[in-house]
C-alpha cells in the first residue's frame, strides 16, 4: 500500500527533533525524491513533557486530524498510544510499534487489530515487563537485539518499518536484517 501520510511518533520526554527525525531521515532512502515533502509528519505529543501521563497525550492524538488510512510509528509511548488510538475506533489506521510497551499509566492495550505490528526486545529494560501481551494483540516480533536506543539500530529499523508498509514478508525482512548483523559483528563483508 502506498500512505500520503506517515506518522512519526516520539516516545515519553521526546520530541520531533529526536529519534523519530533519525528515523525519518533513514526511511526517506526507501521513498523516491519524487515523493511529496508532507509524506512525512513528526508531530509534537504532549508526552514530550514527561509529567504527562499517557491518557493525556492521547486524548490530545484524538482530536488532532489524523487522515483516513494513514500510517502512524510511534517509538516507545508514541507507538502505545497509536495503538490505542487504533484501537478506539481508527481501524483504518496503519500502526508500527517500535519498544513500546502494551501499558502505561492509565493505558493499556486490549484488542488484537489487524494492520498492526510491534518490533520490540524484551530484554528492552525500560519497557520490561510491559511486552508479555504483544503476541496476543498484535503481529509481533520479539528482537533480542533491539535496545530502547532505537537511534543505534535506525538503519534496520528502517529496513523493517518500510518491509511492513510496503507490504513486503516482514519475517524475511528480519531475517536479512538480523544475518547482516552478525556478519558486521563477526567482520564478514556483506553480501552481494
Amino acid at each position: 500500500m502506498r500512505f500520503e501520510n506517515i506518522f512519526l511518533l516520539h516516545g515519553k520526554g521526546g520530541s520531533p527533533e529526536g529519534s523519530v527525525r533519525q528515523l525519518e531521515e533513514e526511511l526517506r532512502r526507501y521513498y523516491p525524491a519524487s515523493t511529496s515533502g508532507e509524506l512525512f509528519q513528526r508531530p509534537r505529543l504532549l508526552h514530550s513533557n514527561p509529567e504527562v501521563l499517557a491518557e493525556e497525550s492521547l486524548a490530545d492524538l484524538k482530536l488532532r486530524e489524523i487522515p483516513k488510512d494513514a500510517a502512524l510509528v510511534g517509538i516507545s509511548l508514541g507507538g502505545l498510544v497509536a495503538a490505542k488510538l487504533q484501537e478506539s475506533g481508527r481501524k483504518d489506521l496503519y500502526v508500527v510499534c517500535v519498544s513500546s510497551p502494551t501499558w502505561a499509566d492509565g493505558v493499556r492495550l486490549e484488542r488484537r487489530m489487524p494492520n498492526r505490528v510491534a518490533l520490540y526486545s524484551s530484554y528492552d529494560e525500560v519497557i520490561a515487563g510491559r511486552t508479555a501481551d504483544w503476541p496476543q494483540l498484535v503481529q509481533a516480533f520479539n528482537l533480542p537485539w533491539l535496545s530502547h536506543d532505537t537511534d543505534a539500530h535506525k538503519r534496520e529499523l528502517a529496513r523493517l518499518v518500510f518491509a511492513y508498509l510496503d507490504g513486503d514478508n516482514l519475517p524475511v525482512a528480519i531475517q536479512e536484517v538480523e544475518t547482516a548483523l552478525r556478519r558486521s559483528r563477526s567482520g564478514a563483508s556483506p553480501a552481494k
